[in-house]
């Protein structure tokens, strides 16, 4: 299943699906949240990066898919 939303999402997004991030099943859905590489950078750790969240049912067909959030790749979130 969480294949199938690192697939759908670099299909949809026309961007490199980077990494599953999250993955957790609401009821009859399954929610995985997707790094996708936005801009690509020199160096990579300067990366920019985009996170989607993708439902899918049980046959791994796309319910809805959106941007919820983005972040450079090395910046650290120290939780203030």
């Amino acid at each position: 299943m969480s294949w199938t939303a690192l697939a759908e999402v670099a299909y949809l997004t026309d961007k490199d699906a980077d990494q599953i991030v999250a993955l957790r099943r609401e009821g009859a859905e399954w929610v995985v949240d997707v790094d996708v590489v936005d801009v690509h950078r020199v160096p990579d750790t300067t990366d920019f990066i985009a996170t989607y969240r993708v439902r899918l049912d049980d046959a791994g067909e796309v319910l809805d898919l959106r941007r919820v959030g983005h972040h450079v790749r090395g910046w650290i979130d120290d939780g203030r």
